[in-house]
């Protein structure tokens, strides 16, 4: 809950205040009177006006990680239970997308001089963990898969009277 918050805060706030500011005033003619080739008006983001495909790149992962940070913040509140792995897998992904999409921006945000080479070797090693995560969560879903068809053995559960037992031999 205290991450999700934290992620819908920074994703809204970087929405308020994107990268490289706004505009603090319009500009639509030059000091002639005559009409820009440019314009801009006081509010709109400077990144939007000098980098727009870059600026794209930010609108499209800042909205999802800012409504995936919301929905587990739902989901928590919401009073589902939580115990249950289904539920619990479903906000493991949604986390996961939040936790993305707010990667994915800052990555889209840096987009100049020496912090862009640094901020692409990141993301390269960032790209590889999360792709060490998913592989890993697509092999236990695969075996999770085979033991509920039957093709692999059910794991083996441990009668709580042995564990008992067990604990009373030890002491």
């Amino acid at each position: 809950m205290v991450v999700a918050s934290l992620l819908a805060t920074v994703a809204f706030q970087v929405a308020t205040t994107p990268p490289g500011g706004v505009w603090q005033d319009d500009y639509k003619v030059d000091a002639n009177g005559n009409p820009v080739k440019e314009p801009h008006m006081a509010g709109t983001s400077i990144m939007a006006h000098i980098q727009r495909m870059a600026y794209g790149e930010f609108m499209i992962f800042n909205p999802l990680a800012f409504l995936s940070s919301l929905s587990i913040i739902l989901l928590l509140l919401s009073g589902f239970p939580i115990e249950r792995r289904r539920w619990m897998w479903t906000q493991m992904v949604i986390m996961w997308l939040a936790i993305m999409g707010s990667a994915a921006q800052h990555i889209a945000g840096d987009t100049r001089g020496m912090l862009k080479d640094v901020t692409d070797v990141s993301a390269v090693c960032w790209l590889c963990l999360m792709g060490v995560v998913f592989m890993g969560n697509v092999v236990r879903l695969c075996v999770w898969v085979l033991r509920k068809w039957g093709y692999l053995k059910k794991k083996e559960k441990k009668n709580s009277d042995e564990d008992d037992e067990d604990k009373h031999e030890q002491v």
